[in-house]
């Protein structure tokens, strides 16, 4: 029977917080297929690594269901384990005085492998990720890339579908990034038929290696879609911010109807202040109409400008009332 690589929906996730909770994910919805190299594109805190930490087992869900190549992370959470392989930037539970081939081996051993088999994988990972010559020589003495490149063998030990990177090239040089991008696109994806889902906060990595990409933003997932069609629609409008004095209700409804909104969506809310996102078409700022709107709702401004985020236009869709 066959299946998604990964699904999600409804997924949420609150963190436990000093004054009650924070929302980490907020109904998430994803359908990914197999062989396919998927990019989670956003800022820091939108919720990608606690979406891959609960695609991986490592956390439960508040809310919502996933099922990672045809298993539910909570009621078959040892069959996903067995199918996945995890990988995090700046991983530091390898062993330093062990050499790379030991450090496999015994990771290997982790993972069930008969010995015979741990030693022929091991060499297998260390020729493919071209680390045979380092093969003999102690971890602690390894680069930046030479060690993100063994971490991402390590994921690979026991052969599995469906592969989770977060910034596996974070801390990296240009030359060893760009290596790790070609043996991740062309041998994993293209010639493996894996199922690769990395974070990202680059968009050339995001351009040069996805076939899809979601852009999470506060918990949310805003937009999927090709790499170039994202681009595309970005290009197409801009996000403005305008900062409001005390919490403002129900000003969002008079600036959607201003001529070439898009969206308004609420960044943050205080008592002492509102923070308001704008998208607009065309990049046309139709600021005689933001500042009659202004005026006719009596609030006060405390600034408004471009809000200068990159892809930050796709994340503004839905409307949020104030």
């Amino acid at each position: 029977m066959s299946h998604l690589a990964i699904a999600a929906s409804a997924l949420t996730h609150a963190f436990p917080a000093a004054r009650g909770s924070v929302q980490a994910l907020r109904g998430v919805d994803l359908r990914i297929e197999p062989g396919q190299f998927f990019g989670l594109f956003g800022p820091n805190g939108a919720g990608k690594t606690t979406l891959i930490r609960i695609l991986a087992t490592l956390i439960r869900p508040t809310s919502g269901t996933a099922q990672v190549h045809g298993f539910d992370v909570v009621r078959q959470a040892a069959q996903v384990r067995a199918h996945i392989g995890l990988v995090f930037s700046n991983e530091n539970t390898f062993y330093g005085r062990l050499t790379g081939r030991q450090n496999l081996e015994f990771f290997a051993a982790l993972q069930n492998l008969p010995r015979r088999a741990a030693r022929r994988r091991a060499a297998e990972l260390l020729e493919f990720f071209s680390l045979t010559p380092a093969a003999q020589v102690p971890f602690q003495t390894y680069s930046t890339g030479m060690r993100q490149k063994l971490n991402v063998a390590r994921a690979l030990l026991h052969n599995p579908p469906v592969l989770f990177l977060d910034e596996p090239t974070k801390g990296m040089d240009v030359l060893s990034a760009e290596n790790l991008r070609s043996l991740l696109r062309m041998e994993l994806v293209e010639r493996q038929h894996r199922t690769v889902m990395l974070t990202t906060h680059d968009l050339e990595e995001m351009e040069t290696l996805c076939d899809q990409v979601g852009i999470l933003d506060h918990g949310q997932l805003r937009a999927v879609g090709a790499p170039a069609d994202l681009i595309r629609e970005a290009s197409a409008s801009v996000v403005y911010r305008l900062e409001l004095v005390g919490r403002v209700n129900g000003f969002t409804r008079h600036l959607s109807n201003l001529p070439n909104v898009q969206s308004v969506t609420v960044a943050s809310q205080t008592e002492h202040a509102t923070v308001l996102d704008l998208t607009f078409a065309d990049s046309h700022t139709p600021e005689s109409e933001l500042w009659q709107a202004i005026l006719a709702q009596n609030v006060k401004v405390k600034r408004f400008g471009p809000k200068d985020d990159g892809l930050a236009t796709l994340l503004k869709r839905p409307e949020q009332n104030v």
